[in-house]
């Protein structure tokens, strides 16, 4: 009797190993599920999410003071919250394990498991805010923290060393379509502002006066004063929002706004003739490269189109400058402009980021 029972208390053991074992096994083979979004979808910008082969040398398994590290071979089952560290040194004074030498002004970040090189869209969890921003360094180790952002991507994203940020990664393919857990409720904007000007092959290859900005008469660009840019109330507080958008919104005198009118006609004098006759009008031709509207700055896309409306008027109030709402898709794009000129809609785009915090981007206006 003893051994009948001893047999089943085996077999039932090995049954429930069997069970255990497969059910691993099931939860480490399941195919990757799609981004499910349950809100409003938003577009975010950042680095530019492109299909990169991985580094050879910087995705294998390794250790650090005692500590072992794995490779994430599948980063759409991945996510992560944690503290982020800034890494500030300067230009050039490092390597990164990717082989680059280290810039704090490109949207970069190192983490100790992602692939290299690789993208996520990281959300500061206190603010809402979300970039892309590029994989490209391992590291930090201690202190707790899950991710090191590069200066200028914890810039955008307004974070300090005591900020909790949310990592989910975004998965390149090699036609470029993007999926993974960082895609869920958000589409990622294509931007022009690192895209080289184009030259005018008629007054010579990079050259001052081939540059549009240069071309645009001095005059038509003109200083806001400060007392169009005083807040609500005394204190000068900053305009509570949340999401993309949440920032604080101190401003200073000397916002630039490009205005450029249509040149009048200019009506010849009429010649004295038996009957009067009028010339037709002279039109002077503008100068080349200020044709009106050419450029937009790009502040965010939100789902809803009376907010979107909201957020433009305000920032059109307090800087000054004329801007509108575009629809794209399921996403209302606020956008400031248009402006004649690249440097004009740069001028505001570097205010946008000092003064009031709010990444941005320069796009072609339709």
């Amino acid at each position: 009797m003893r051994k009948q029972w001893l047999g089943i208390c085996i077999a039932a053991s090995l049954l429930a190993a069997c069970s255990s074992d497969d059910g691993q096994q099931q939860a480490t083979i399941a195919p990757p599920q799609p981004a499910v979004c349950n809100g409003p979808v938003v577009e975010i910008s950042g680095a530019d999410p492109i299909y990169e082969p991985l580094n050879a040398t910087a995705n294998q398994d390794y250790q650090r003071d005692g500590k072992s590290y794995k490779i994430v071979q599948d980063p759409s089952r991945f996510s992560q919250a944690g503290f982020a560290a800034i890494y500030d040194a300067e230009p050039g004074s490092n390597l990164t394990a990717s082989g680059e030498a280290f810039d704090p002004a490109q949207i970069t970040a190192a983490h100790p498991t992602l692939p290299i090189p690789s993208y996520v869209r990281v959300t500061n969890m206190a603010n809402g805010r979300m970039i892309v921003v590029r994989i490209n360094d391992r590291g930090p180790y201690g202190n707790d923290r899950v991710i090191s952002l590069s200066r200028a991507a914890a810039d955008r994203l307004n974070t300090s060393n005591n900020t909790k940020v949310r990592i989910d990664p975004i998965i390149v393919a090699q036609d470029g379509t993007l999926s993974g857990p960082g895609t869920a409720c958000t589409t990622v904007a294509k931007q022009t502002y690192a895209l080289p000007a184009r030259p005018d092959l008629n007054s010579g290859m990079g050259s001052a006066s081939s540059m549009p900005q240069d071309t645009t008469p001095a005059d038509n660009v003109r200083a806001i004063s400060n007392d169009t840019l005083k807040s609500d109330d005394a204190t000068g507080a900053p305009v509570n929002s949340s999401g993309f958008l949440g920032a604080a919104t101190p401003l200073a005198s000397g916002v630039l706004e490009g205005s450029e009118p249509t040149p009048a006609p200019v009506a010849a004098t009429p010649v004295t003739q038996p009957a009067p006759v009028t010339a037709p009008a002279v039109v002077t031709p503008p100068a080349a490269g200020s044709a009106s509207g050419s450029f937009v700055v790009q502040v965010g896309a939100v789902s809803d189109q009376a907010r979107a409306q909201q957020y433009q008027q305000q920032l059109s109030q307090k800087f000054g400058v004329p801007g509108r709402v575009e629809q794209n898709g399921a996403v209302w794009r606020i956008q400031m402009g248009p402006f004649a000129s690249k440097s004009q809609a740069a001028s505001l785009q570097q205010r946008l980021q000092s003064e009031a915090q709010l990444q941005s981007f320069i796009a072609v206006a339709k």
